[in-house]
């Protein structure tokens, strides 16, 4: 047990008892999420492919081996390949969300997994946002936002979206217990 300021003996908290506080997550993205991970993995692969070229004709134009120019190629096409295969996976299966009556629980990350508690106290307003790419698929992301920032559940159908933003603005409208 932790002592405290005063001198007093503080209870540890076991994982147990944080476990029953702030259970897992358990709501996933659509299946169709994973598309538009993967089309903004994508997005994001191609310009270092196209950087890979230009070395490799800047390499074979300066008379480097011949190898050093095709190894550079192979990287980039390995780290493409990566990014748009592996990436939009572990992203899709790591991301879940929870509403609560007192939080908005996030849980995402693709090496780090990274788990967000916004009370929903500190809930300032909350939008649905829709991008030309996420519209092709027909998702729209929620967009909560406090005076620390924006959080943002992506790649929902409309109408989940629409109920989710709903409820956050219902949770956030209760009046404080003061």
């Amino acid at each position: 047990a932790a002592v405290r300021r005063d001198g007093r003996r503080r209870p540890a908290l076991s994982a147990a008892d944080v476990d029953d506080r702030h259970p897992e997550p358990d709501q996933r993205l659509p299946a169709q999420a994973r598309t538009l991970f993967a089309l903004q993995a994508t997005a994001g692969a191609a310009p270092l492919v196209l950087l890979a070229l230009g070395a490799r004709m800047a390499l074979d134009s300066a008379g480097a081996p011949g190898w050093t120019g095709v190894a550079v190629l192979a990287l980039a096409a390995l780290a493409a390949v990566a990014m748009v295969a592996v990436e939009p996976r572990l992203r899709w299966r790591n991301w879940r969300y929870a509403l609560r009556e007192e939080e908005i629980d996030l849980r995402r990350g693709v090496l780090v997994v990274t788990r967000t508690l916004i009370p929903t106290i500190r809930v300032q307003h909350v939008d649905t946002q829709r991008t030309w790419l996420s519209d092709r698929l027909g998702l729209r992301a929620v967009v909560v936002h406090t005076a620390g920032g924006s959080h943002r559940i992506p790649a929902l159908r409309p109408d989940t979206a629409t109920a989710i933003r709903d409820r956050i603005a219902e949770l956030a409208r209760r009046p404080d217990d003061v």
